[in-house]
């Protein structure tokens, strides 16, 4: 039986794909980009998440922990250790407050159909669907093959969200059966783009290609724009010469940098890797568009 870990579903949703969508977040991820947005998707472990603003301090979750796996860690809260957790819940079950919160749960095909059913009306009324969302989604590639073909039943389509890093064979178990495919793309030079996420390229550049070579659905690069990391000229340039060669790419998306992670990673125990630097707003990317006059492509900031 095919099943998906997934840490959060998002109903109604309007950010994610055209009309009113359900985005379905799956946990597990091989990059480790600094800026990430959603670091408790990053590791394919349950892990747990402590929100500091409710906790009380009443000690009860460390306490009733089996493993001893909670601690006072200064300047974070009550956090639990990664490696010793083992996610079973005790410490979710003694705090009054719900202060800590469970990320990921085991999703068979049929439990994940029967909340994405609810909104059917919805999705055939705003032309929207279900977007496959991380992490990266393309791990669970069977899983979501095995959605495909009931969410089309409901007059819905199917949008993939992709970092690209992920084995090939994954990515052309999908290519048939969905219908739209969002491509981030963090960095075309690949040591730098090792620096930045923990791995090179090599392969996300080769899946790429290979969307744009079997892909019959609508492929979309995506580049969040990330000061200090890949916003110098001679980066954007190479990224839009790249997608200016494939023949299904005929607009680029620039994401503005922002921070609006940082309480998960507090919650997760975790130093936020961008320190300080503020989030950036679409005007501060509007000098972007000048490309245009350089590059046979749409730009688009949002």
């Amino acid at each position: 039986m095919e099943k998906a870990r997934i840490f959060n579903i998002e109903r109604c949703s309007t950010e994610d794909g055209p009309g009113l969508r359900t985005t379905v977040f799956t946990k597990g991820c091989h990059l480790r980009c600094r800026w990430c947005a959603n670091p408790e998707s990053q590791i394919f472990k349950k892990e747990i998440l402590f929100k500091s603003v409710k906790c009380i301090g009443c000690g009860r979750c460390m306490k009733a922990c089996p493993e001893n796996a909670i601690s006072l860690k200064e300047g974070f809260g009550m956090i639990s250790d990664i490696e010793k957790c083992t996610a079973c819940g005790v410490c979710l079950d003694n705090c009054y407050v719900d202060a800590r919160v469970l990320q990921g749960e085991d999703y068979t095909v049929d439990e994940l159909m029967a909340i994405l059913a609810k909104d059917e009306t919805y999705y055939r009324k705003s032309g929207g669907g279900i977007t496959f969302s991380g992490g990266e989604p393309l791990i669970y590639s069977s899983f979501i093959k095995a959605c495909c073909g009931r969410i089309h039943d409901m007059g819905a389509t199917v949008l993939i969200e992709t970092c690209g890093e992920v084995e090939t064979s994954h990515l052309e178990e999908i290519l048939d059966c969905v219908d739209i495919i969002y491509c981030d793309f963090k960095h075309f030079d690949t040591e730098k783009h090792r620096l930045y996420t923990g791995r090179g390229n090599e392969r996300i550049i080769e899946n790429i290609k290979l969307m744009n070579e079997k892909f019959k659905g609508e492929l979309s690069l995506r580049y969040p724009y990330i000061p200090g990391c890949n916003d110098e000229p001679e980066a954007i340039e190479a990224f839009l010469s790249f997608a200016e060669g494939l023949d299904k790419v005929k607009e680029v998306v620039f994401l503005p940098y922002h921070r609006l992670g940082l309480d998960k990673y507090n919650g997760l125990g975790r130093v936020y890797a961008m320190g300080d630097m503020p989030s950036l707003k679409i005007k501060d990317l509007d000098h972007l568009k000048a490309y245009e006059k350089t590059f046979n492509l749409k730009i688009k900031v949002m």
